[in-house]
């Protein structure tokens, strides 16, 4: 189905919580073009945007078309607009929460639907705002792009959540030299991990480092291979193909996003 790009209003909003919720607890609730495009829920953006509703499936496809779409809109109103984003996870509603294999949906927290829900810290994870956010700032970026557009994998989380790592447009590439397996294209294994620290890993030891060098360099003009150079000796395993071994335990991680 095509249509017009649209924003809920906050009765719109605070309608779709309550369906997800519903979903959630196992009640039955639809999230339909009805609802969408309700007069009552949502208004079209000025000027109007032709929107249609490709099948995407990776944070790529999503961040490559809602990123042109929403650029006007965006210019407008700012990129931090709730009923925007909010509306667009109802649009499509097929994509991020997809029927599963076994004939169900697995529907996750409401933050990840709606944007900033209970608190602003969480704006970046909403699945596809931050799809389009990657995607606008490392658009060569396979560890975080090439993943699927209804869940955070931990590495995109990590991202998201990390300014100090979003701010050096050099990062994305090290990332996908220190953190992608190159034989399967999948991220390495015990990058993130809420159990164990690794010496080198994504989740604990990169923002380190980077803060660390940030005292002595301006790290914002130098690509990744020059960042590589100033990590240090506990990333080489990882660039070199290696995963290494637990160090400490760490503490667990929040687990509210599932």
């Amino acid at each position: 189905m095509s249509g017009v790009l649209q924003r809920f209003n906050e009765a719109g909003i605070a309608e779709f919580i309550r369906r997800i919720e519903l979903l959630r607890t196992g009640g039955s609730a639809s999230i339909d073009d009805a609802f969408v495009t309700a007069d009552s829920f949502s208004k079209p953006v000025v000027p109007e945007v032709r929107l249609e509703r490709p099948a995407f499936k990776t944070k790529r496809e999503a961040g490559a078309y809602l990123s042109e779409r929403t650029r006007r809109a965006r210019e407008r109103n700012g990129d931090d607009d709730p009923g925007l984003w909010t509306w667009l996870s109802a649009w499509h509603w097929d994509a991020v929460c997809p029927v599963r294999e076994n004939g169900v949906r697995k529907v996750l927290a409401p933050y990840h639907y709606v944007y900033g829900h209970a608190r602003k810290q969480r704006r970046g994870q909403h699945l596809l705002a931050i799809a389009v956010l990657l995607y606008e700032a490392a658009p060569r970026s396979r560890l975080l792009l090439d993943t699927p557009i209804y869940s955070l994998a931990g590495a995109v989380k990590e991202v998201a959540t990390r300014f100090v790592l979003r701010r050096i447009p050099g990062v994305f590439d090290l990332m996908d030299i220190l953190y992608l397996d190159p034989a399967t294209g999948r991220a390495k294994r015990g990058l993130v991990d809420s159990r164990v620290t690794r010496p080198g890993d994504l989740a604990n030891r990169l923002p380190v480092r980077i803060r660390q060098l940030e005292m002595t360099y301006d790290l914002v003009d130098l690509n990744a291979d020059q960042l590589l150079g100033l990590l240090g000796d506990e990333f080489k395993a990882w660039a070199d193909g290696r995963t290494p071994p637990r160090s400490k335990v760490a503490a667990t991680e929040d687990s509210e996003s599932t």
